[in-house]
């Protein structure tokens, strides 16, 4: 399917929620967060864990 990204998260779970935790900008805490949700299985995609979060996906 075109335009189909296959991402792949190297940090574990608990070093995303660490990194959330001492992230200073609001920037970093969402693209922290859209990351963790896609890492906690939370959001399968990324179109859905932007949905999440209240934002579009881009």
């Amino acid at each position: 399917m075109a335009g189909v990204y296959k991402l792949d998260i190297t940090e574990t779970e608990a070093d995303l929620k660490q990194r959330l935790r001492h992230a200073k900008t609001a920037s970093d805490k969402e693209r922290l967060q859209l990351l963790y949700l896609l890492k906690s299985g939370q959001a399968k995609t990324v179109q859905a864990a932007a949905t999440l979060l209240a934002r579009h996906r881009i």
